[in-house]
């Protein structure tokens, strides 16, 4: 099953707006790397172990078919190590559990590139990989790492450069970054690809691309890009539309070429936002100062406060107003005679 990108596919994306500020998002975030202060780095330790829970949380509900059933606080609380929770079914446990090991595993790619990480994912997850299939995913793997090695600058012979993990330097050029994300949706719509077909039923489908995304941030690390995560309802989605797609006349067949145009345009347009969305999060979540925000919380408060004063002083004011009002009006309600009725009597 080659796998062939073909450029042309791609160029029509670069000047999309939702492309655009996606990257936007995505400078925002390289522009801070490497990170300086003690804060930063405590925030992005936050946020790496936010998006973890994220992610088990998406695959444990993409393994169970509940979208509904896995809470997020039930996921950080086996991201935590709980390995029983009062109330939770045992199964969202396991599979949150499942999830993390996953994750763990794949987690190791863009420091080794061993294909085998993928695969033992994939079966940590319950996924079974024919013997073809297995040899078309390594082979891509193989192409991607020795174009990155290739663009590295540096030549290491034989057996060494099997032991040498390379990545890209880093840039906030954002016509680089375009490049490089377009370029790892390509390579992951190809594996999503190989993992569906022959795969008609779309839940399964939906499990069997977890190990892809997973690939994919660490794809996306090797590129000097920030990491991406998306939510089960839009993986679905995602699903049911790639699958569509692939029953239409005119489709390549994956034993001529994993890569399908159509395919690519879809995912891409899925999951670019998706990864703005990420990217705007996390350069937020790096940019944290608690100090900063404390006052900012004081300030509000105060300034709520005020506004809630000034508000009851001006009904008071009125109240007041209204019943001087009220009295003139009484002291001048005169008799006919031009007397008041008081002084009358």
């Amino acid at each position: 099953m080659p796998f062939k990108i073909n450029n042309e596919a791609l160029y029509p994306l670069y000047n999309m707006p939702h492309t655009q500020l996606a990257i936007e998002y995505c400078v925002k975030v390289v522009e801070l790397w490497p990170l300086q202060t003690a804060q930063e780095m405590e925030n992005d330790a936050k946020y790496m172990e936010d998006l973890q829970v994220g992610f088990s949380c998406m695959m444990a509900r993409a393994l169970l078919r509940l979208p509904d059933e896995v809470d997020i606080s039930v996921a950080e609380a086996v991201y935590e190590g709980m390995d029983e929770i009062p109330g939770c079914d045992p199964a969202v446990v396991q599979a949150l559990k499942k999830a993390n090991q996953a994750y763990d595993v794949m987690r190791d790619y863009s420091e080794t590139n061993n294909a085998d990480l993928f695969f033992k994912a994939a079966d940590i997850l319950g996924i079974f990989i024919d013997a073809h299939v297995e040899k078309s995913i390594r082979s891509v793997m193989k192409s991607v790492t020795h174009l990155i090695r290739g663009s590295s600058g540096f030549e290491f012979d034989g057996e060494a450069s099997k032991n040498v993990s390379f990545c890209y330097a880093t840039t906030v050029d954002p016509l680089q970054l375009t490049g490089r994300y377009l370029a790892s949706v390509a390579v992951c719509d190809g594996l999503m690809n190989l993992m569906c077909d022959g795969i008609d039923d779309l839940g399964e489908q939906v499990i069997r691309v977890l190990p892809v995304l997973l690939y994919a941030n660490e794809l996306c690390e090797q590129m000097a890009i920030p990491p991406t995560c998306m939510g089960d309802a839009a993986l679905l989605q995602l699903v049911e539309m790639r699958d569509s797609i692939r029953h239409m006349d005119g489709i390549v067949p994956v034993e001529v070429n994993s890569f399908c145009e159509r395919t690519f345009l879809i995912t891409a347009n899925m999951m670019i936002p998706q990864a703005g969305l990420e990217w705007s999060y996390h350069a937020d979540c790096l940019r944290w100062d608690p100090k900063k925000a404390e006052r900012e919380a004081k300030e509000e408060d105060e300034r709520k406060s005020k506004e809630a004063l000034a508000e009851k002083f001006k009904l008071t004011k009125d109240d007041s107003s209204d019943s001087s009002e009220a009295s003139d009006v009484a002291e001048t309600e005169d008799t006919e005679d031009g007397t008041s009725e008081r002084d009358s009597k």
